[in-house]
């Protein structure tokens, strides 16, 4: 087989193969009694249809399924003959039978990138660690109390801040000004213009959008009823209604507000019954805050590693696996907007696709660099990390084990659990032979949790 490479740009390559007319000619052979087996023809007993006249009358078939045959394996063996590291799916660009039957074809294949790995041990890193504080405790017990709340129904006063009103609203969309000028109804232009939302729960609060309902709703009584405009900001997370101002009439049915329970042992016990005391639900607090801290610790300094791994090498990233994170990306934001009930079939998901791309183009770069030091390091994962790594996984999940990896072993998964456990002792590598900075700081609130993009990465 003859075999011609032609660089490209950002990881492409172009390859020109010629398997040889004695290799078409033994498949064309191996292909047209196969496919003799199969056909019925006139004049023909089932099964016995000679190859030449297969040959003959199935010419463009038969040469369609040799090269769909043979393909496959020539471009892995030229991968391998000229040592290419393949990413992602070569594309076919164009084939053709030579006079001599041989089979030309044309691939574009996109590769890893060529880099130098620089020195990844000893690098300065600073590590926060963070001290829970009474304060931090205390927050949380609150936020318990809050969830613990009792909604207790108004009687002997109006809404006023804090408070939950419940009303029927209606509205339209306020009239707008076309470019020329003239005014637009769009309530006008579809029903699904006119709200129509009976038993609504609103929050009377001191700021963001609510704080309108709250300026037209704080004074109300039971049966009242309040005409009012809402203008929502351009970047509102609802897109239906984002930079539009709707005019709402409400008729309010009900005013509650929370009643937080006493701070005491038997608020504890209705908490979790495993308590007997504040005190022990406290010590829980504080233990659960703790483990969050470390986890934080972690998950930061796996980030910092990573960040200085990153400054330290630029190269040239095969945008098909850029775009493959980039939907997997938005794959998952899609998923999460569905788990919450909220409609996205009005979205853009392009506009919504090409924010990821800065985030994909590190994920992908990081998981080179990372790829690299597994392979300088040597590392490996044998099956009891991966089986391990599988009831971990199944305990998360509420699963199984076994059932999990029966699972994994039929999706063709486990090469991806094996591959982060050693991206994982990769990244372990790193940070272990840093030069660390510790930096103790007071409080939880000085933490910046990672986003959930950045706690994949590190994780992975």
């Amino acid at each position: 087989m003859n075999i011609t490479i032609t660089d490209q740009a950002n990881c492409k390559k172009e390859v020109r193969l010629q398997v040889s007319s004695e290799v078409i000619r033994a498949e064309t052979d191996k292909t047209a009694a196969d496919l003799a087996r199969k056909v019925n023809l006139p004049g023909f007993r089932p099964g016995h249809v000679p190859t030449s006249v297969i040959k003959s009358r199935f010419r463009k078939d038969l040469r369609n399924q040799v090269a769909a045959n043979l393909l496959p394996d020539a471009i892995n063996l030229a991968a391998k003959e000229k040592n290419l590291r393949i990413v992602g799916q070569p594309s076919l660009d164009e084939f053709n039978f030579g006079d001599d039957e041989s089979l030309n074809a044309v691939f574009t294949i996109e590769v890893a990138p060529e880099f130098e790995l620089g020195d990844y041990k000893n690098i300065p890193l600073a590590k926060r660690v963070y001290k829970v504080k009474d304060e931090d405790v205390e927050k949380e017990l609150d936020r318990l109390r809050q969830r613990h709340a009792e909604l207790v129904p108004v009687e002997d006063r109006p809404a006023q801040v804090d408070d939950i009103v419940t009303a029927n609203l209606k509205g339209h969309f306020v009239r707008e000004e076309t470019s020329e000028g003239e005014a637009r109804d769009e309530s006008a232009e579809s029903d699904d213009d006119e709200i129509d939302e009976p038993d609504t729960e609103i929050l009377l609060v001191e700021e963001g959008v609510n704080k309108q309902f709250t300026d037209a709703l704080a004074g109300a009584q039971v049966g009242d009823t309040r005409e009012f405009t809402v203008s929502y900001p351009q970047d509102y997370s609802h897109e239906d209604v984002a930079g539009r101002s709707i005019n709402y009439e409400a008729e309010v049915t009900a005013i509650r507000f929370k009643e937080l329970p006493a701070v005491d042992d038997d608020f504890a016990q209705s908490v979790d019954d495993g308590f007997n005391t504040v005190d022990e639900l406290r010590a829980d607090i504080r233990s659960r805050l703790e483990s969050q801290s470390e986890e934080l610790t972690r998950r930061a300094l796996g980030k910092a590693a990573l960040d200085h791994l990153l400054d330290r090498h630029r190269f040239d990233l095969p945008q098909g696996v850029v775009e493959d994170q980039m939907n997997s990306k938005l794959k998952s934001l899609l998923s999460r907007l569905n788990i919450e009930g909220l409609d996205f079939s009005r979205l853009d998901v392009e506009k919504l696709r090409e924010p990821f791309r800065k985030e994909a183009e590190r994920d992908v770069c990081a998981s080179f660099i990372i790829d690299r030091i597994v392979e300088a390091e040597g590392i490996t994962a044998d099956d009891e990390e991966v089986d391990k790594e599988i009831t971990h996984l199944a305990e998360h999940l509420r699963q199984s084990a076994s059932a999990l990896k029966a699972r994994l072993t039929r999706d063709n998964s486990l090469d991806s659990i094996r591959f982060q456990i050693k991206n994982r002792k990769a990244l372990d590598i790193v940070i272990d032979s840093a030069d660390i900075q510790i930096e103790e700081v007071e409080g939880l609130d000085k933490i910046s949790p990672p986003t959930s993009e950045e706690e994949e990465q590190t994780e992975e």
